[in-house]
This record gives C-alpha cells, structure tokens and sequence, in this order.
C-alpha cells in the first residue's frame, strides 16, 4: 500500500512539472497578433497604469515561454518599456537600422499611423547570435487621453510572405 502511494505521489509529482513546463504555446504569428491585441485594448483602457502589467515577468504578455514579450514605444520613436532590454526604456531608436538598412521602429511607426496596425518585417540577430535572422512584428497604434503608444510583438523565421497567407487584410511594411 505504501508503494503504491509513493508511485502515485511521484506520478502526481512528476504531471505537476510537466504542466508547468512543458504546456507553453508555441510562438506563432496568431499568438503575437493575439497578445499585441490585448495589451492595446489595456493600454487603451489604462494609458500608463497598464504598463507594470503588460511589463510582469509572470504575466499574460509573457508568452510562449517567455519568447514572446511585448513592448511598447511611442511615435517620437521613445521606448516607453522593454521587458527583455530594459537599458533601452527612455531611449531615442529613430536611427536603429537592420543590417538591410531598414529604420525599424519608423518603419513600425509609419505603418501604424497609415493603418492603425501592420507587420513589419525586417533582420536581427536571434538572442545569443551575431547574424541576423527574418524577423516580422505586429504592431498597433494605440490612443489614450492625449498620449499614443505603439505596442508591438515579434518573431523570428516567418516573412511577409507567409503573413500575406495567414492575414490576406493586414497591412505590411514594404521598403
């Protein structure tokens, strides 16, 4: 009786660690457009109130096991918060190019603020490497009271191409 306890103790054990661990949804182009969404409808509502909550390690826009994040910059090309690089909050990034030459977060600003959100796709290093990998984000303009913010979400190895396909609606940034 008692090893039959102790085997069903670990059995219970064992399940609780892989739930914890081994259940994160896979990082997918919906999954980003999903979470910038809601933290826009949050900025929205908030307006800088919703930042320590889209900006919580444990929170909701932390996703896919943690290679998801979202962060939020404005349209004077300031990051308002990084969860991941938090030396770069506060920081002007109007003249941060890719290795193609793309401005990425004009680019990200211009589509916003012709479309109100889009996909901007572009090339950077995957964490921990020095080459730079296809890149696309979902960003979206988001109003409240007098401020904008612009949220955004990433991936890596998923192009343009493959967001034409997935949302035929959405706008996407062409160089």
């Amino acid at each position: 009786m008692v090893r039959k306890s102790v085997v069903a103790f670990f059995g219970f054990f064992m399940a609780l660690c892989f739930v914890g661990t081994g259940f994160s949804e896979p990082l997918t182009p919906q999954l980003c457009k999903e979470k910038v969404m809601a933290a826009a409808k949050l900025l929205a509502s908030e307006g800088d109130a919703a930042i320590p909550k889209i900006k919580a390690e444990d929170g909701e826009f932390r996703f896919a096991g943690g290679e998801g994040y979202i962060w939020i910059h404005n349209l004077n090309n300031i990051m308002v918060m990084h969860p991941i690089k938090p030396s770069l909050d506060g920081k002007a990034l109007g003249e941060m190019r890719d290795v193609n030459g793309v401005y990425l977060f004009t680019a990200m600003n211009e589509t916003v603020e012709t479309h109100g959100s889009g996909w901007i796709p572009y090339a950077w290093p995957k964490p921990g490497q020095t080459e730079s990998s296809p890149k696309i984000s979902y960003c979206v303009l988001v109003k409240h009271g007098e401020k904008d913010y612009v949220a955004g979400a990433g991936m890596y190895d998923v192009t343009a191409e493959d967001i034409k396909k997935l949302f035929p609606e959405d706008a996407i940034y062409e160089d």
